[in-house]
């Protein structure tokens, strides 16, 4: 295993995209102060995943992109690729050549990619800490560490010893089954604290569920009769509304018989009022006719009483032997005076009937006319024929 080459654009005091080819052997980056060698140093601890700014020899990790000269423009993101030859298998990965690269933008975001395919931080540290060229590996010694290296002591010494005898992954592989511990400790005394809680209300809630069970039977049953009383009003109220409609079809029929029963009567009242108007001269006749008649039986009277009174003289006189008056005149005048009675009871008695069919006429006719006033309902016209028989 060996570095293949390395690729760096826009990392540090590299613009442009530049390759560096590495051969099996001794390989090393000569040239003047300020060249650029410690930038590919720093290009391979960053590209292996440090997250140091002080290490790569900058303030913030923003830094390691190129920030421009007066002839350039800054970029907006650095990128290394650092490709490993694994011809031997030694990166516990099925590819000949493994492509590590990492790429960080101005707003500082990172991404990490192994071969192409995305990948995490972690990813590439769990790849490379087997093979023992990781990030905090001896295999990078930086400028000014040779010093401390030299004057280490014994603490350091075992430390740096470890490291190159590989155990230094082994730590990190324990701690960080040790943090996982931990945390799973903290999750089970969570898991724990929190069965013994739930134990503690288990009763409370099973109570809580038992309520809730017959609540829940409860509601159901009132939901049930609840049901069924809107049913019974719903029946009842659809009895009453058939019922009401009937009463106001039975209304209706009422109305329209009491209109056409109205538009009789009117008609009637009409018929009556020109009856009236038509009867009102022989009204007016039976009046002239009964004063006549009235004047006429005092005539009667006056004759019978006359007739009377000559009768007692006639009588009274029957024995006197001498008569003032021929017996033939006598009975020509009581003839004369027997016809003109019959004459007069005969008119008497046609005016009476005259007057009574009047007076029952108009009897008839202000009946009709009050009982219309009064909301009496009349009953049909009688026929001229029977006008007497229907006022009886």
């Amino acid at each position: 295993m060996y570095l293949k080459n390395l690729t760096l654009r826009g990392f540090k005091s590299f613009a442009s995209a530049t390759t560096l080819r590495f051969e099996p052997g001794i390989t090393c980056v000569v040239g003047p102060n300020g060249s650029g060698k410690s930038n590919v140093v720093d290009a391979l601890s960053w590209v292996m995943g440090e997250q140091g700014a002080k290490s790569l020899r900058g303030g913030k990790m923003e830094d390691v992109i190129f920030a421009g000269t007066s002839t350039r423009q800054a970029l907006g993101r650095a990128e290394v690729s650092l490709t490993i030859d694994n011809s031997d298998g030694a990166l516990p990965i099925d590819y000949t050549e493994v492509t590590i690269r990492r790429t960080m933008f101005r707003n500082g975001g990172s991404e990490y990619a192994i071969n192409g395919d995305t990948c995490r931080l972690l990813d590439i540290q769990d790849l490379l800490s087997d093979s023992g060229i990781g990030r905090e590996m001896h295999v990078i010694v930086g400028q000014g560490q040779l010093d401390t290296v030299l004057h280490a002591g014994p603490e350091e010494r075992r430390a740096l010893i470890e490291e190159a005898a590989g155990i230094l992954k082994h730590r990190k592989r324990k701690e960080k089954a040790i943090r996982k511990l931990n945390a799973m400790q903290g999750n089970l005394d969570r898991v724990t604290d929190l069965t013994a809680e739930l134990r503690r209300q288990l009763k409370p809630l099973g109570r809580q569920a038992e309520l809730a069970r017959r609540a829940a039977v409860i509601q159901a049953d009132l939901r049930d009769a609840r049901l069924r009383l809107l049913a019974d009003d719903i029946v009842t109220l659809t009895d009453r509304l058939a019922k009401e409609e009937a009463d106001e079809k039975e209304v209706l029929e009422r109305r329209t018989a009491a209109e056409a029963a109205l538009t009789q009567a009117q008609q009637r009242e009409t018929a009556l009022e020109v009856q009236s108007a038509e009867a009102a001269p022989v009204l007016a006749r039976a009046s002239e006719t009964y004063h006549a008649l009235s004047r006429l039986a005092e005539r009667l009277d006056a004759v019978r009483g006359l007739a009377s009174e000559r009768h007692r003289n006639l009588v009274a006189v029957t024995d006197e032997p001498v008569s003032r008056r021929d017996p033939e005149e006598l009975e020509t005048e009581a003839e004369e005076a027997a016809a003109q009675e019959e004459e007069l009871i005969t008119r008497l008695e046609e005016a009476r009937e005259s007057l009574e069919a009047a007076v029952e006429e108009r009897t008839c006719a202000e009946d009709a006319c009050t009982g219309r006033r009064s909301g009496w309902r009349p009953r049909p016209a009688p026929p001229p024929s029977a006008a007497r028989a229907s006022c009886a």
